[in-house]
């Protein structure tokens, strides 16, 4: 809250600087308007959002302004034969992917950490953590273009959204472990998911869309889900759809 006139004189210093620092790539932390931090400004962001016609979202906030916000990496776990450099796992600014110049013959994106850290390397490709709703950045990195690409995420109604969004860059991208089989052979494992999704996706297969209107409609069970980490191990060794990297 503006409780004082320092505030008030802070509150014009920092929309000064703002408003003159638009469209200049800086980052918040180079603010120096007199008395005014990145702290000032963050707690102050919808005051000075309205001022600025811009979003008061965070994020929204920056990049309406066109300043930079916090770098995005992608983790990633190459196969020894394709490497762009002699290292088991690279992160890269996912803004910086194509200067790899780098051509994936096969690439793999899974949801869980340790499931990426675990799971074998396609021969000639590469292993990613997807990490959620950030695949859809995955989906404008040029070299999976025109690779194989598969996607093993959580079989409930989320990981069906992830699958569908990373389908609006990537509409060749097949996913495997997200079946009914595996549901129905792993229900003691089941969970329940806290905030299921109903969104319509329109980029599922028949049989994706089959479990995904289970799901939504509790057909098994009040808001079951199958998370990545409780499949069975053996049972997914035993249907990954690559070849795996022997080195």
């Amino acid at each position: 809250a503006l409780s004082h006139a320092g505030d008030w004189s802070q509150l014009l210093a920092a929309y000064r600087w703002l408003d003159a620092a638009r469209g200049s790539d800086r980052y918040l932390r180079q603010i120096d308007a007199p008395g005014v931090d990145t702290k000032f400004v963050e707690g102050h962001r919808p005051v000075l959002a309205e001022l600025l016609g811009v979003s008061r979202q965070a994020g929204g906030f920056l990049t309406d302004l066109g300043l930079r916000g916090k770098p995005e990496y992608v983790r990633l776990r190459p196969s020894r034969s394709a490497a762009p450099v002699p290292v088991s796992e690279l992160s890269v600014r996912a803004d910086e992917l194509d200067d790899l110049e780098w051509a994936v013959s096969d690439a793999v994106v899974v949801e869980n950490e340790i499931t990426y850290l675990t799971l074998p390397v396609p021969v000639g490709g590469v292993l990613i953590w997807g990490k959620g709703f950030d695949v859809a950045r995955l989906g404008r990195w040029g070299a999976l273009g025109g690779a194989e690409v598969h996607y093993w995420g959580d079989l409930d109604t989320h990981g069906f959204a992830i699958l569908h969004r990373l389908r609006v860059h990537l509409p060749h991208v097949r996913s495997f472990l997200m079946d009914a089989e595996t549901l129905t052979a792993h229900r003691e494992r089941w969970g329940r998911e806290t905030t299921p999704t109903s969104a319509t996706l329109d980029r599922l297969t028949p049989r994706e869309a089959a479990v995904y209107d289970d799901l939504v409609s509790d057909r098994l069970g009040e808001r079951v889900r199958l998370e990545q980490e409780r499949i069975d191990w053996a049972w997914a060794m035993d249907r990954l759809p690559y070849g795996v990297d022997g080195g």
